[in-house]
């Protein structure tokens, strides 16, 4: 079983908290890097190609977690990290509510994005 991997480094007023872990279902090694809890970005990296190889091992798949996470550990004490991370999704607005008038039909398809 793959554990993930989780560290605080200080670097100047700003303490980080990177966490690594696999995503075995989406086939990814996940990094996301929080300051006062909050996700200011993260990094992913796909397993798939390395997965379908035969000889790819569950060691193989801890070592390249271990690797990316130490990465940025290495990043963030050296105040680099964030070049290294992709920003989290922006929080969307939800719109306002149409009114509607009385007896309207509102049973057609929801959209979700």
């Amino acid at each position: 079983m793959i554990f993930g991997f989780n560290t605080e480094v200080k670097s100047g007023d700003t303490v980080y908290h990177i966490q690594s872990e696999v995503r075995q279902k989406d086939q990814l090694l996940q990094t996301q890097v929080f300051i006062k809890g909050r996700c200011v970005g993260k990094h992913t990296a796909s397993i798939a190609e390395r997965a379908a190889d035969p000889d790819f091992s569950e060691e193989h798949l801890h070592q390249l977690l271990k690797e990316q996470h130490r990465g940025f550990v290495v990043a963030a004490r050296e105040g680099r990290i964030e070049t290294m991370l992709s920003p989290p999704p922006a929080k969307q607005e939800e719109p306002a509510a149409k009114p509607t008038a009385a007896g309207a039909d509102d049973t057609g398809p929801l959209d979700l994005s």
